[in-house]
């Protein structure tokens, strides 16, 4: 897990990669959980300046942002925003007012919405939220493992002898391996990510969209927007890509520049840490703790672009490539992913939730990377963390005696 917009993202790599190993240290709850208090005091500004100065690139003027939490409140930023629709425009706002329970109401979100003083959309900021940090580590993790996991499953085929037509001498010809060698292949590679023999490359499970910026503009406007990103000092684009189908638009890779720590630290107005109080951190010494995590980062951390017409802004959302869709797509796609992949999206879901819930000590992990579990038993142990079990069961626990004489 090497989330690249977090100045911190070297220490959490480390406390991953260890935990994928089932090696469990004694401040790793504390690192989590203060990465995941931190950051978003740390980076925001410069999201916020970036944001400004690609607006301003396409037209002066004032700018206005807004912070939502539900994504019915973006799609209804955006309806409002069409004052002249098209006719394809027209027919899906329709559609979307007719049949709104089919477009993933009430889906909860970590937005921003930027305005000009016409009501126009200028741009869009986006934090990953826990969930799809997890799914997106899982599919990483799939992508290295896979290739492992099919050498060891053809090594063990080719190291049994071949007698007749079994199993084995029709993997051989087939290439498929029969029925509980790729278990046994799934269980190795687990063991040698364990032990040590098999390390995890960091750009290979680099996630470079925790924050992600959507700039809202006409061809002509996104041409100087993206001109305008080699004129800002504090910013450097990388990685461009072009999608063109359902849903078009420009992608980039941005690593942006932070102030000097001594300037970060200098604000006219204390940062209110209440928001902290329930992460099982001393209040008291959250600003002692917030000094010494900015002068000990990366002066640097990634957000990912997207310039976009207002059009195929309205396709993402409400049109032929609905974000909610491509999301469940991915998810179903993961059914088909190892053990070994699921225990690690489980275990990065626990680490993530760690990060956010009074608990910030765990002695051990719920999740190996070599064992097998049901969806509950994480879902328990997240609960847990909040020092409570899920209330799912159909009598409460209050109520029920541990010996009963029949």
């Amino acid at each position: 897990m090497y989330l690249s917009g977090l100045i911190h993202r070297d220490h959490l790599f480390d406390v991953a990669t260890r935990w994928l190993a089932n090696r469990v240290e004694p401040a790793d709850g504390r690192i989590v959980t203060e990465v995941f208090t931190f950051e978003r005091t740390v980076t925001a500004p410069t999201v916020r300046r970036f944001v400004t100065d690609m607006c301003r690139a396409i037209q002066p003027g004032p700018l206005y942002l807004e912070r939502v939490s539900s994504k019915d409140d973006v799609r209804e930023a955006i309806v409002a925003a069409a004052a002249n629709p098209n006719l394809r425009i027209a027919e899906l706002i329709d559609r979307y007012r007719q049949l709104p329970e089919d477009y993933f109401p009430r889906t909860p979100v970590h937005m921003s919405l930027v305005t000009r003083h016409s009501g126009r959309l200028a741009a869009l900021i986006r934090r990953k939220r826990i969930r799809r940090i997890a799914d997106k580590v899982s599919r990483r993790m799939a992508a290295q493992l896979a290739g492992e996991i099919d050498a060891v499953a053809t090594a063990l085929v080719a190291s049994r002898p071949v007698r007749g037509t079994g199993a084995f001498a029709a993997a051989r010809l087939d290439g498929t391996p029969p029925p509980g060698v790729r278990g046994a292949a799934e269980r190795l590679v687990a063991d040698r990510i364990r032990s040590g023999r098999l390390a995890l490359d960091p750009e290979r499970q680099r996630v470079d969209d925790v924050i992600g910026v959507k700039i809202v503009g006409t061809e002509a406007e996104l041409a100087k927007a993206e001109a305008a990103i080699d004129d800002l000092d504090y910013t450097f684009a990388s990685d461009r890509e072009v999608h063109d189908g359902s849903y078009a638009g420009t992608h980039y890779s941005v690593d942006l520049e932070l102030d000097p720590p001594e300037q970060l630290l200098a604000r006219e107005t204390p940062v209110d840490w209440s928001f902290a109080r329930g992460r099982g951190l001393p209040e008291d010494e959250l600003q002692s703790s917030f000094r010494r995590y900015v002068e000990t980062g990366s002066r640097t951390f990634r957000v990912e672009l997207i310039l976009t017409t207002f059009e195929d802004l309205v396709e993402s959302e409400l049109g032929a490539s609905i974000h909610e869709q491509r999301i469940l797509d991915q998810r179903w796609l993961a059914n088909d992913f190892s053990r070994v992949s699921r225990n690690a999206s489980s275990l990065i879901e626990f680490m993530l939730s760690l990060a956010i819930s009074p608990t910030i000590e765990v002695a051990t992990l719920p999740v190996k990377l070599w064992g097998l579990y049901v969806r509950d038993m994480v879902a328990q142990a997240i609960a847990r963390l909040y020092g409570h079990d899920p209330a799912e069961w159909l009598i409460p626990a209050e109520h029920e005696e541990s010996l009963i004489e029949l």
